[in-house]
């Protein structure tokens, strides 16, 4: 039993997207609601750990089937070749493990060609940091991470630094791990075909 009056509250993050409406990214929480902020449905997580629509079809009563509807639409549009992702970032490096390095506004982009590219300027020099499919098989994401802004964020990795990049979009990282995932397995798959 999960009786606190508050145990909906960030559930948004993880499932993003409306499944009665199918946007995106407009998904809000409350209480032990969720809801959608473009077509307003709304459900009740029970304190038995149920979800319940207030009103029409409950398309999703556990959370975890939520979720795996979720990858199967990001899946979708990758095969339909309508995946990309583009936005404005803060970013915070971190080359050692004590310390952040604040390194401004940069883009940060992510496809299915060229994976992750993030693009800057810091101290008068610009920077490209690149990760292409293969090259990165998970994300690190992070909730509200606290210890720089409590914000959503992604980590960029290389393999001497760690690039913390806080989107302007909102509820857009669990998508991009996803993506992520889904990319990394294509590409993969892919490059055994070649071999064989």
């Amino acid at each position: 039993m999960i009786k606190e009056p508050f145990r909906a509250e960030g559930l948004h993050k993880v499932l993003y997207q409306c499944p009665a409406c199918k946007t995106e990214h407009k998904m809000a929480s409350k209480g032990a609601e969720i809801y959608c902020e473009e077509c307003g449905k709304r459900w009740l997580w029970e304190e038995s750990g149920e979800l319940r629509a207030l009103s029409g079809e409950t398309e999703f009563s556990h959370i975890p089937d939520w979720f795996k509807w979720e990858r199967q639409e990001v899946e979708k549009q990758i095969k339909n070749g309508e995946y990309s992702f583009f936005d404005e970032v803060e970013v915070y490096s971190m080359p050692r493990c004590w310390r952040f390095m604040k390194l401004g506004k940069a883009t940060l982009s992510h496809t299915e060609e060229n994976g992750f590219v993030l693009k800057g300027r810091y101290r008068g020099q610009d920077y490209e940091i690149e990760r292409r499919p293969i090259q990165t098989n998970s994300l690190h994401i992070e909730y509200d991470y606290c210890y720089l802004k409590p914000l959503d964020c992604v980590d960029i990795s290389t393999e001497n630094d760690s690039f913390y990049c806080y989107p302007t979009k909102q509820n857009v990282v669990t998508k991009l791990a996803f993506a992520t995932e889904i990319l990394y397995l294509k590409a993969a798959k892919k490059k055994e075909t070649k071999k064989a």
